[in-house]
């Protein structure tokens, strides 16, 4: 019988400390229940906006007037050549002339002139349409730079 009571003790024993395993497990599991439900209950951080992005700068004209920019045998306007007229036009008086030169780099095109001089009327047309008289325009060319371009002078 002593036999019979250490071990009916023993089982005692082992079942108080699993009762206990039990316990402290659920316990664990709760509050981690509770943990998840709270940061799911939370609100989520406000998305934080971009800056703002920089306005981008004013056109301005160059100081050597380059209005247009090209490209290999190109002699359509660039976009952008438009608005640098409009600005052109804007701020001088109708009475001013003008000294359009048109570049073309005769190393690379056997027909350089053609382009150089293309580029410098179509700068021409352009302004003429502005309103600028036809007569307060000058229109040159130039071979002798590596350049593809058109400037527009005050003369």
């Amino acid at each position: 019988m002593a036999s019979h009571s250490k071990l009916l003790g023993l089982l005692f024993s082992a079942a108080l400390l699993g009762g206990c395993a039990n316990t402290s497990n659920t316990e664990a599991k709760t509050a981690a229940a509770d943990a998840s439900a709270q940061a799911a209950a939370a609100p989520a951080p406000a998305p934080v906006a971009p800056p703002p992005a920089p306005e981008p700068e004013p056109l301005r004209i160059p100081e050597d007037g380059t209005v247009a920019e090209f490209s290999g045998l190109e002699t359509e306007l660039p976009a952008d050549t438009p608005a640098l007229l409009d600005i052109l036009t804007a701020d001088k008086a109708g009475n001013q002339r003008w000294e359009i030169k048109g570049y073309a780099d005769r190393k690379t095109a056997k027909n350089a002139r053609e382009v150089a001089l293309a580029r410098a009327l179509a700068v021409r047309k352009e302004l003429v349409s502005r309103g600028v008289p036809a007569k307060n325009l000058r229109v040159m060319f130039s071979t002798d730079q590596a350049r593809n371009a058109v400037t527009v002078l005050p003369r």
